[in-house]
């Protein structure tokens, strides 16, 4: 953290063993991105249909099948998500994803983008993070919610993404601006203020 509370600091600047790290930590969260699309892809599919149908299910009820299977695929009749898979499902995550988000944007703040553009990532990637896994939670009751939690969950892939690849990029290859990250803003000197 102390990297951050330097003045003027872009992520080119540091040593190459820091940017080694922060770039395996950068390449290990794309693999956990992929690896989670691969397991999404495999139970429902990528639509507002498929995302109704993995958490809703068609007409079958959670308490027919209270544990769920892991394992199944979307063959056959789909069986709406219990309260129990939901919550094992979004606990662990809801305590780990954050760490992940903030860390990113952190590098992020580190980064030449517009500070406008780096809030609206941020604020993107925090909400679609929490809209895609608590709004299961009310639609294994009412699916009408289906096309909001598909946005999320491409809301925060792509913000996931842009988290990854601008830190990444202007790492390697980008260059500090003249105007440099600095997470101790000054106020201006007033005219008669003691130094």
């Amino acid at each position: 953290m102390h990297y951050i509370t330097r003045q003027r600091l872009h992520l080119s600047l540091f040593h190459p063993l820091m940017k080694v790290l922060m770039s395996l930590y950068i390449l290990s969260v794309g693999a956990g991105l992929w690896v989670a699309t691969m397991k999404y892809s495999d139970r429902a599919e990528w639509s507002v249909q498929g995302v109704e149908l993995y958490v809703h299910g068609e007409g079958g009820s959670a308490e027919d099948d209270p544990f769920g299977d892991p394992l199944a695929g979307m063959t056959g009749d789909a069986v709406a998500k219990s309260r129990r898979e939901l919550v094992d499902i979004a606990h662990p995550h809801l305590f780990s994803v954050p760490i992940v988000i903030f860390v990113l944007g952190h590098l992020l703040h580190l980064t030449r983008l517009p500070d406008a553009l780096k809030l609206t990532v941020n604020v993107a990637a925090f909400v679609s993070f929490l809209g895609s896994f608590l709004l299961p939670f009310v639609i294994v009751d009412d699916a009408a919610l289906a096309p909001v939690l598909y946005a999320c969950g491409w809301t925060m892939l792509v913000s996931f993404g842009v988290l990854c690849v601008v830190p990444f990029v202007e790492m390697w290859f980008g260059r500090p601006g003249a105007k440099a990250f600095d997470a101790i803003p000054r106020r201006a000197r007033r005219d008669g203020d003691d130094a």
